[in-house]
């Protein structure tokens, strides 16, 4: 697409809005400031970057919101609500309480070295920043016609630098700014198309009845797995780091269910721009592009530029959380247990992780072109890992020592196994049983066989079980 020397501009000075905000480095030096803020979040901080880092796949929002309708909202949007205010209410407040930097760190704690290794693999998958190193590709690709690879590879680099000298510091101060524009590029967007085309009412009626279906054509089997991959709240490990950076406990119970009405409102914008982009936009259009091919077409010069900074936010927001992340599980917590790296420093060690994750996330996003795809295959396979070991320790019921092991390797080796194997056909497995099953149905079998033994860890940092 060709863009106006107006709209080019504002998006030109966003980016070094954004570099200039996260580059500066705040005047601490520790390893605590750089990994968690110092402890140092207030409210308002937390909500922004809770809601701003949750958006960052839009472009998958885009396809699945054009294709289906409604049903977006059914398996994007109330999973997470639901799995959210459970967060907020029954873990939050114990998270926090833990004074840890990262989930590993808790598994390390009840289990040991070899556990948090373990559990360390499937942070990574959770964490991983490749379908946004992707959104972020195909937005370049969009904007300026570079091959999509290459488009990859700067997007990512541009990322990196921000972020690598401030920390999780840079990632909340560029949140906050990400959080405003997000949602102020998607009100102009619906005002502009409730004047210019028709009002949501008109539109609604005028939508078959596959757009207004809560499954939206899809089997209801397809829909319960999106639900409980929705549990990814509880184990995501962007959630748990906020988390733990919170000022206070009740910080972070009260930031959740701010945020929990947030997302609401946002993914109301979005499914309905979704509807808009059905609606609108010949039959043709690439579903992933439809809310870019959109704004180019029903948004004047200047607006659109606004816009298309407004998609960007969401995906850069999550993109340099979920590398910070995943560079904080590689360096600080798998790294930093070896010997041979143990006097170096964990800012160092993050450092070193974060560059390493990327290189594997750009062969990843280049390897699995697809948002959806990797959301589903990363959730299906890390969700089953870590869900009992984690919520059990923060309610101070961990597991025992062989059953979270047992839960660490056979849940998700299941659905691997079930993701290579099971497969009728492209799109359906055996009995119409969905990877996510598998893993999960282990992961129960595991609790009620090898976990009745009361026991109690001693919360060792340094040997192994």
């Amino acid at each position: 697409m060709t863009l106006h020397f107006i709209d080019i501009s504002i998006i030109a000075v966003y980016l070094m809005v954004v570099f200039t905000i996260g580059y500066t480095r705040n005047k601490s030096r520790s390893s605590s400031d750089y990994l968690v803020m110092g402890r140092k979040l207030t409210l308002p901080a937390f909500v922004m970057t809770l809601v701003s880092t949750w958006y960052g796949g839009i472009l998958g929002v885009s396809e699945y919101s054009t294709s289906y309708g409604i049903s977006n909202w059914v398996i994007f949007g109330l999973p997470y609500y639901v799995f959210g205010i459970a967060f907020a209410l029954l873990v939050a407040k114990r998270a926090r309480k833990l004074e840890v930097n990262s989930l590993p760190e808790i598994m390390v704690r009840d289990y040991g070295r070899s556990a948090g290794r373990l559990a360390s693999i499937w942070v990574l998958l959770l964490a991983s920043p490749a379908p946004y190193i992707l959104t972020l590709g195909l937005l370049l690709n969009f904007f300026v016609g570079l091959p999509l690879n290459m488009s990859i590879v700067l997007g990512t680099l541009f990322s990196l630098v921000y972020i690598f000298n401030g920390g999780f510091s840079s990632v909340v101060k560029t949140d906050r700014l990400q959080f405003v524009l997000m949602f102020l590029g998607f009100l102009i967007i619906l005002m502009v198309l409730s004047l210019k085309y028709m009002n949501p009412i008109s539109l609604w009626s005028t939508l078959p009845p596959s757009h207004r279906s809560l499954t939206g054509g899809n089997s209801i089997a397809y829909i319960v797995v999106w639900f409980f991959i929705g549990s990814w709240t509880l184990v995501d490990p962007g959630f748990h780091q906020r988390v733990y950076a919170t000022a206070n406990p009740e910080v972070a119970k009260r930031g959740i269910l701010w945020a929990v009405g947030f997302w609401f409102i946002f993914d109301f914008m979005t499914t309905l721009t979704g509807l808009y982009a059905f609606s609108y936009l010949p039959s043709d259009t690439i579903t992933s592009q439809a809310f870019l091919v959109l704004g180019q077409n029903i948004l004047p010069v200047g607006l659109q530029g606004l816009f298309y900074i407004a998609i960007l936010s969401t995906v850069m927001s999550t993109l340099d959380s979920n590398t910070l992340i995943s560079g904080i599980t590689l360096g600080k917590d798998v790294l930093g247990g070896l010997d041979r790296f143990s006097k170096i420093s964990e800012t160092s060690l993050t450092k070193y992780g974060m560059i390493a994750v990327l290189c594997v996330g750009i062969l990843m996003a280049i390897w699995l072109p697809s948002v959806v795809s990797l959301w589903y295959t990363f959730g299906t396979i890390a969700i089953p890992a870590l869900l009992a070991p984690t919520l059990l320790s923060i309610a101070n019921r961990p597991m025992t020592p062989i059953s979270v092991k047992l839960n660490l390797i056979i849940p998700p080796l299941s659905a691997i196994l079930w993701f290579l194997f099971a497969k009728v056909d492209q799109w359906s497995y055996f009995w119409g049983i969905e990877p996510f099953y598998p893993g999960i149905f282990s992961s129960l079998i595991i609790l009620s066989l090898f976990n009745h033994t009361k026991w109690k860890p001693t919360h060792v940092n340094n040997s192994e079980r």
